[in-house]
């Protein structure tokens, strides 16, 4: 009961803060590939590559690239670091006025478990967050003047289950998904909100090694104290796997 108390007071307190900011409106589309290379029984490389894009693939937003190392500790918990290198482009709302770059640290934690017959992923992941930073120069001019430091730490849960069979024994998967994000201006001092992303999946097996995920997203960031940005998103990912263990 205290829980779901908890809940409803965060609901109310959001609500009572959007209703006191401007949201601007998005709308995008999220194309991903996804690709582990199992080493050992142990240890695997893992990559994502993301194309965001605003009004519909009209648009390029930002290109995503985040290699990585995976280590499995048992059955159930892995850890992971790597790089991220992400390009923004000047589209959408409260884009950059020009091309610039972030480049990221990260490490991560994976849990997973089962609740009867859904797989429960829990990640939680620590970001060091290298940033260019704009500066105006002349009238519409702008420039990259140097680089900002910060930190973030984000929590995603998601769940998974098989939503139908079908006749060639294939299965429609189901997937929900949310991580929330809190960024750290100075350090790990001055926690906040920075941005929350929702997504409901449908799923399936296109081989052994490899699914495809479309659905429905929303994204939401926080610009400053008084400004976030909304974005409906379409999701679709790829994923391709290989077994680099087998002969």
């Amino acid at each position: 009961m205290k829980t779901i108390w908890l809940k409803f007071l965060i609901f109310i307190s959001i609500a009572g803060l959007n209703a006191q900011t401007t949201v601007l409106k998005d709308k995008g589309s999220w194309l991903t590939l996804t690709n582990n290379f199992k080493l050992s029984d142990k240890f695997s490389i893992t990559n994502s590559t993301q194309l965001r894009t605003v009004d519909f693939l009209q648009k390029k937003q930002a290109f995503i690239l985040q290699p990585g190392v995976s280590y499995k500790l048992n059955n159930h918990v892995s850890v992971g670091a790597g790089y991220l290198r992400y390009t923004f482009y000047p589209n959408g709302q409260l884009h950059s006025p020009i091309k610039k770059y972030e480049n990221r640290i990260w490490q991560n934690l994976i849990v997973n478990s089962a609740i009867g017959s859904a797989k429960l992923n829990q990640r939680f992941v620590f970001e060091q967050r290298f940033k260019d930073d704009v500066v105006l120069i002349s009238d519409d001019e702008y420039a990259i003047d140097g680089v900002s430091y910060s930190q973030r730490i984000r929590y995603r849960i998601e769940i998974t289950t098989n939503l139908l069979k079908l006749k060639n024994d294939k299965v429609i998967y189901g997937r929900l998904s949310n991580e929330t994000r809190i960024r750290f201006e100075t350090g790990l001092t001055e926690p906040d909100f920075d941005q929350n992303n929702f997504a409901a999946l449908l799923g399936y097996q296109l081989a052994e090694n490899s699914k495809i995920w479309a659905g429905y997203g929303r994204y939401y960031y926080k610009s400053n104290a008084t400004k976030f940005v909304s974005n409906d998103i379409l999701h679709v990912t790829l994923s391709y796997d290989l077994d680099l263990t087998k002969k």
